[in-house]
């Protein structure tokens, strides 16, 4: 009798510690499910991994810099219309922004006139100088100056923001790495005023993020860069 209540009572440890095991397969699996779950229905990470270029009054960009890569867009193959021959911009937002605009010319959305690109610190000096104040970033402040950063219109008789192209660029320009940088109603953080013609290349995840959250650049990266 006494040998039976001890087979019992080690019968009874071996189905405790199974327990154990089986609990701590369920709470894995349940974990993976979680992750699984967030990742399928696009959560966000708590940091961005990569590296974005903040300039701003507060974020000055150095008298001496001068991006690399600059490439002459009249040169270069381009869906869209320029207006003069002497516009430059840094060959990743280049590359960009033509894959941007032949999706738009293949979806009928033409008529893009790119009329500014990159600015030397010099240049930006001499247009603060001669702009009425608050018209114009200080030299250094502009986005200009980075090379990844545009103006566009087209030909209208009203403001670009009116248009069917500033609408297609609100629905689409986040998914080739385009934040429109300066939008209405966000100058308490931006500290320029609504700037509907104003692109910035800042790469596709941190353009879906901003987008989908309705950011600026300056809140993204409080948020995940810091």
């Amino acid at each position: 009798m006494e040998t039976q209540r001890k087979k019992r009572k080690k019968r009874g440890v071996r189905l405790s510690r199974a327990q154990s095991i089986l609990c701590c397969a369920l709470v894995f699996v349940l974990m993976g499910g979680s992750f699984g779950l967030g990742w399928h229905f696009g959560a966000q990470p708590s940091r961005f991994e990569g590296s974005i270029l903040l300039v701003n009054d507060e974020h000055l960009l150095s008298e001496n810099y001068v991006p690399e890569g600059l490439v002459n867009l009249y040169e270069q193959r381009h869906s869209f219309r320029l207006a003069s021959s002497d516009i430059y911009l840094a060959r990743e937002c280049y590359e960009a922004m033509e894959r941007m605009f032949a999706a738009a010319e293949a979806e009928d959305m033409n008529g893009f006139i790119v009329t500014s690109g990159y600015r030397t610190y010099a240049r930006q000096a001499e247009i603060f100088a001669q702009s009425e104040p608050g018209k114009a970033q200080e030299p250094g402040a502009s986005e200009h100056q980075t090379g990844l950063a545009f103006d566009v219109t087209t030909e209208t008789n009203g403001g670009f923001e009116s248009t069917p192209q500033y609408g297609w660029l609100m629905n689409h320009a986040h998914e080739y790495g385009f934040i429109q940088r300066y939008p209405a109603n966000k100058v308490d953080e931006t500290g320029i005023s609504y700037e509907p013609w104003h692109y910035r290349y800042v790469g596709e995840e941190a353009a879906t993020i901003i987008h989908k959250k309705n950011i600026t650049l300056e809140e993204f990266v409080k948020r995940y860069c810091a």
